[in-house]
């Protein structure tokens, strides 16, 4: 994993704006570009966490499968979800496309791009679609607006106060962040999607990304999905785990392959379950690491369920 150390604990420290970094950005753009993403909080509470090479393991093991199933001309339809800035579907599309030439794959996740509102004054507000104010960027203060500040950073404690109030002034209209522009607003969009992953997008037609819910379903739409770190006990009740894999039977052709599984956080190793679609529910394929934390529930639901 290539992170700078220093950033890896900076989180919102770190102004979102340095996301910005264009159609062609330098390597050091890029780094500060992951850099930040890794750290990166949502209103909703979780993270952007991704890095290189994170799926190395699960993507083998996923390959062996195809291999042993799908002649090499087999135009398969391939959909990873919740796919963050997606740089590991990049990769793995890339290691696809070289065995599986006619495939297409689509990279989703809910949240493609932030918003950034700049003042009159010189000062920023960075935004999630839904007008959602994440961060407050005031020189020399980059300060988290939704999110409490520490208790051990007292002045940061009282910028972002100030900064809400700020706001709640301004009295910025309902669905002010759905577009470019706006009277009386200086905003831009600042895109989520990895660099890499936008360029693959722009070069290669089998390569698209585009905002979806891991919840959507498309009857049979696709031979293999994948959904890591995503459905798991820590964001979602049994009852949403339970129609998480409902969607994705739906979601997957007769014979196809579903990749559910979960990124350790304190050794970033992976534990995945592939699973292939039967007419009555799910079958276990084989196992990365211990498994996903999902496997019981998936093989005990029914289409009944």
């Amino acid at each position: 994993m290539a992170l700078d150390e220093r950033r890896r604990y900076m989180g919102h420290r770190v102004a979102y704006s340095l996301l910005d970094v264009g159609e062609q950005p330098s390597a050091e753009q890029i780094r500060v570009f992951e850099d930040i993403c890794f750290t990166l909080r949502l209103a909703s509470g979780t993270f952007r966490t991704s890095f290189r090479n994170r799926f190395a393991d699960v993507n083998a093991a996923v390959d062996g499968v195809l291999a042993s199933r799908f002649e090499a001309d087999t135009a398969l339809s391939i959909q990873d979800r919740a796919v963050s800035h997606a740089l590991t579907s990049a990769e793995w599309a890339g290691d696809l496309f070289r065995r599986f030439p006619q495939a297409h794959f689509e990279a989703s996740d809910l949240l493609l791009h932030l918003v950034q509102l700049t003042e009159p004054d010189g000062g920023i507000y960075i935004a999630e679609p839904d007008g959602t104010i994440l961060q407050a960027v005031r020189e020399p203060f980059v300060v988290s607006v939704h999110h409490p500040e520490g208790r051990r950073f007292p002045l940061h404690r009282l910028v972002a106060l100030r900064e809400r109030r700020r706001i709640e002034k301004r009295n910025l209209p309902s669905g002010w962040a759905d577009k470019d522009s706006q009277a009386n607003l200086n905003t831009k969009t600042i895109s989520l999607v990895h660099p890499e992953a936008r360029a693959l997008a722009a070069s290669d037609s089998r390569f698209v990304v585009r905002k979806r819910s891991v919840f959507d379903i498309e009857a049979a739409s696709c031979d293999v999905l994948r959904t890591m770190n995503i459905l798991n006990w820590g964001y979602f009740s049994e009852e949403q785990l339970s129609s998480g894999v409902s969607a994705a039977w739906h979601s997957v052709r007769p014979g196809g392959v579903w990749v559910v599984g979960r990124t350790m956080e304190d050794d970033f190793r992976n534990n995945a379950s592939l699973l292939r679609r039967n007419e009555d529910g799910w079958e276990l394929l084989t196992r990365v690491g211990d498994g996903s934390e999902l496997e019981a529930l998936a093989l005990a639901w029914s289409p009944g369920t």
